[in-house]
């Protein structure tokens, strides 16, 4: 195997000739070899088509007999350099997307390079958008922006997370349900709506059923949605109105919370007889009812009511005894009366007469 060295001075001319006067660099060492393997110089691993591979050195392969030398064999001529810049490469993840960086370009060895980017969000639309997550590469970090040192080129990755938008639409008066807002894609989002909502004593709301993206799927308050696209979801109530039945005396039945527009099935007890002869009758409801004078009817809940049943006393057969007795008791002096009479007789009028 043979090798040469030349001089820096008359590489240097035969790379102006070659058209490589526009190369910063250091020159390191320049030496002729043949195509025949041997180690490479400092810190050129292995020959390669003429060239020596060197880890983070560039090279440049010519045939110096192009420009007027002759040797016996062909050998190459080979040198190799340090650079004085490197060049920051900053990208994006994913590559579809194009936020806005600073930093990237070429810097001077050992010089300190700083990047970012100025978006950490990208709207794609109203609901779908990415948000910067982290830098991947030769920095690791999260935050937006970062610092290396140029001791070699370096590339760093923007990784940007996709988001979807989760609404949640409820009755105007119902603010306490929570969950709603951007989540990453494939996330899952679990909502809780309060199973009821007192609006004062006598309305309220109550938990209907969940609806995702127009579809009804669970009447249960507790809802997970898996965030693999924006989604609208909808929490439906129903509104209620309390019922109150009452009565002065006896039992009533239906008091208690009905839908909205619904008939509420109401009835009232007779009250036991307050004394003989004395009965209780039903004199009607007092309130809006479908029918007042039947003890058994309903009430159209469209909005909170209040119903009494109203009884009247009746002592027909109070009086009916009454007068039974009092007949009684004439009949009786009238029989009192002939009875006397009849046994005064005969005899009492002959001694009048004697």
């Amino acid at each position: 195997m043979r090798k040469s060295r030349f001089s820096q001075t008359g590489l240097i001319v035969v790379l102006l000739l070659a058209g490589f006067s526009s190369v910063s660099a250091n020159i390191i060492q320049v030496y002729a070899y043949s195509d025949i393997f041997w180690p490479g110089p400092g810190g050129c691993s292995y020959w390669y088509y003429y060239s020596w591979y060197c880890p983070y050195y560039s090279y440049v392969s010519y045939y110096p007999y192009y420009y007027g030398f002759s040797y016996p064999y062909s050998y190459g001529y080979s040198y190799y350099f340090q650079p004085t810049k490197f060049q920051l490469t900053v990208s994006v993840n994913p590559s579809n997307i194009q936020p806005n960086f600073t930093g990237a370009g070429a810097y001077d060895q050992g010089a300190t390079a700083t990047f970012a980017t100025t978006q950490s969000i990208i709207q794609i639309s109203t609901t779908t958008r990415y948000i910067f997550s982290h830098w991947t590469g030769d920095y690791s970090g999260l935050g937006p922006s970062g610092t290396l040192t140029m001791d070699s080129p370096k590339t760093v990755t923007a990784v940007y997370q996709m988001q979807y938008l989760l609404s949640i639409n409820t009755p105007q008066n119902v603010s306490s349900i929570q969950g709603g807002g951007w989540y990453n894609a494939g996330d899952s989002a679990t909502l809780a709506a309060p199973a009821i909502i007192i609006g004062g004593t006598d309305r309220r709301l109550v938990f209907s059923d969940w609806s995702l993206d127009g579809v009804n799927v669970t009447t249960n308050s507790t809802l997970t949605v898996l965030m693999d696209t924006p989604h609208t979801v909808n929490a439906e109530y129903k509104q209620q109105y309390h019922l109150t039945v009452t009565s002065d005396l006896g039992a009533t039945t239906g008091t208690g919370w009905y839908d909205a527009g619904s008939q509420a099935a109401i009835s009232a007890t007779t009250p036991p007889s307050p004394a003989y002869g004395i009965n209780m009758i039903f004199n009607g409801w007092n309130g809006t009812v479908s029918s007042p004078a039947n003890q058994s009817t309903t009430v159209l809940m469209d909005g909170p009511k209040i119903v009494t049943a109203t009884w009247r006393a009746d002592a027909t057969v109070l009086y009916s005894t009454g007068a039974a007795a009092v007949i009684l008791v004439i009949v009786a002096a009238y029989l009192l009366t002939l009875r006397r009479k009849k046994a005064v007789g005969p005899d009492a009028s002959t001694r009048r007469d004697a």
